[in-house]
């Protein structure tokens, strides 16, 4: 069963609208060809390849061939989580595929313009496959999320009526409370909840006061591709510029279970298993310009990605089963699963971007070449049809999230037609609580036949981060160490 939340400015909690997803939308991690990804993505100023137009567009008139390329991308991921001194590591593999061609015209007259060129490339910006366990001892229970969330309610309100049915009243509240509401809901209806008539207050049964173990499971799936419709020129020996039109496509599907067990032995609950499942999707659109100028041995290249709008939809569902024992050792099971599908609908706009880039070929054999790019992550803003919901949220994306400063350094050293490559990558915490983020080590190698590249590539990336485990109530933090060793593949034809 489906519907739709027609009040937003109540859905900013666990699985609605957050600075995380304003982080996600906006964070981009380009997983280019073989050749961009083991020299760095450092290709602001180098231009010359597939991968290099999505950072540049006038990257793909510096060709004097036509071509196509192919990549496969193979993902090992080890995530490590730490809470409360327990550590748990979670393995597994993903692959991804992308590709791009680009048609290079020669001007054989003696006008200034001396190639035109016409490109597609599909690059994979970020990619959300993990797999996430937290295995540990808590002096706080998820019982406080549902608290929280009853604040302002009351008995009546989470109530199921004689003519009325869980799924319809989760459904009712949802469309006239919102998210909040719901949560209550869950936790009344799971008897996890009880109303203190003189107090008008709900509150938990639960008791831990000698701990709980609980265990945390996320599991992640998808990416965000970045389509690029690229036009780019040649003027005169040594300038180049070129635009995108850049198409997103945003897929992703996260399962969520958080459970608990081994209470007090007094406790009224014995376990508690709380479950989410979101689908996210989305499409964006942004224009962006580059150029490319070349004087002597060194090169430079400046790029302007405009702001990009995403018009974006999510889906939810949820379900809470509880376990109790009552004064007379009896054991009851109660879940609740509304089998109601939350669809909400949002627009996102990301900052713009801009990346300068310098590079220098020494004895045509030989290249350095540097990338510094700034994002602004407080100009991200949240937007819906129904008036200032979001002002709340984009005020703590303002006031939590910051500018950025990342950059890159790859290097190449061609040996005829076998060449040598390595990199490093370091991209900045959009966090203002927080400076490390990701840090990717990169080599690689590649030969040329002529008519045809073959290239490989390999990163080691690191990613660090804190995972917040909800919104209100159980606010603790565990430490997220992602480490991910990729290998990329790519043929090149030469035409």
């Amino acid at each position: 069963m489906i519907f739709r939340l027609l009040f937003l400015s109540l859905c900013i909690n666990l699985h609605c609208q957050n600075i995380d997803d304003a982080v996600s939308l906006i964070f981009e991690n380009n997983n280019g060809n073989a050749r961009f990804s083991s020299m760095g993505g450092a290709f602001g100023s180098i231009g010359g390849n597939l991968s290099a137009i999505s950072i540049n567009p006038a990257s793909s008139s510096v060709f004097e061939l036509s071509r196509m390329g192919f990549s496969l991308t193979s993902d090992s991921k080890d995530v490590e989580s730490s809470f409360a001194n327990s550590t748990n590591t979670v393995s597994s593999n993903y692959i991804n595929f992308q590709g791009g061609i680009v048609y290079v015209f020669k001007n054989y007259g003696n006008g200034k313009f001396r190639k035109f060129s016409f490109g597609i490339n599909n690059q994979n910006t970020n990619d959300y496959n993990f797999d996430q366990q937290i295995n540990s001892r808590s002096n706080i229970s998820v019982d406080q999320f549902f608290v929280n969330n009853s604040i302002g309610f009351n008995e009546n309100d989470l109530s199921v009526g004689t003519d009325e049915t869980v799924n319809g009243v989760y459904r009712w509240l949802g469309q006239n409370y919102g998210y909040s509401s719901q949560q209550a809901f869950l936790g009344f209806q799971s008897y996890l909840l009880d109303y203190d008539n003189e107090s008008n207050t709900f509150y938990s049964i639960a008791k831990y006061v000698n701990g709980l173990d609980i265990n945390n499971f996320y599991l992640s799936s998808g990416r965000k591709n970045k389509s690029s419709i690229n036009l780019s020129a040649q003027y005169g020996e040594n300038f180049y510029f070129g635009i995108n039109f850049n198409i997103y496509d945003l897929y992703s599907k996260k399962s969520f279970r958080h459970l608990e067990n081994n209470f007090d032995s007094d406790s009224a609950i014995t376990l508690i298993d709380f479950r989410n499942d979101l689908l996210t999707r989305g499409k964006g659109f942004s224009v962006q310009l580059g150029m490319i100028y070349k004087l002597k041995s060194f090169r430079f290249g400046l790029s302007y990605n405009s702001p990009t709008s995403f018009n974006v939809e999510e889906e939810l569902m949820q379900s809470l089963e509880t376990n109790s024992v009552d004064v007379d050792g009896n054991n009851y099971i109660d879940i609740v699963e509304p089998d109601i599908t939350n669809i909400y609908e949002y627009d996102f706009v990301s900052p713009s971007k801009i990346k300068f880039g310098a590079s220098n070929i020494f004895a045509n054999m030989f290249i350095i070449s540097i990338d510094v790019e700034s994002n602004n992550y407080r100009n991200g803003n949240f937007k819906n049809d129904y008036g200032n919901s979001y002002d709340v949220l984009n005020r703590n994306i303002n006031q939590n999230l910051k500018k950025t400063l990342d950059y890159s350094i790859g290097s190449e050293l061609r040996l005829k037609s076998f060449s040598l490559r390595a990199g490093i990558k370091r991209i900045e915490s959009p966090y203002k609580s927080s400076t490390e983020y990701l840090n990717s080590k990169s080599m690689g190698l590649g030969y040329d036949f002529g008519s045809s590249t073959l290239d490989l590539g390999i990163q080691i990336i690191d990613k660090d981060y804190d995972y917040q485990f909800f919104d209100t109530g159980f606010t603790e933090m565990a430490q997220i160490k992602n480490n991910n060793f990729r290998t990329t593949l790519t043929y090149n034809i030469i035409f």
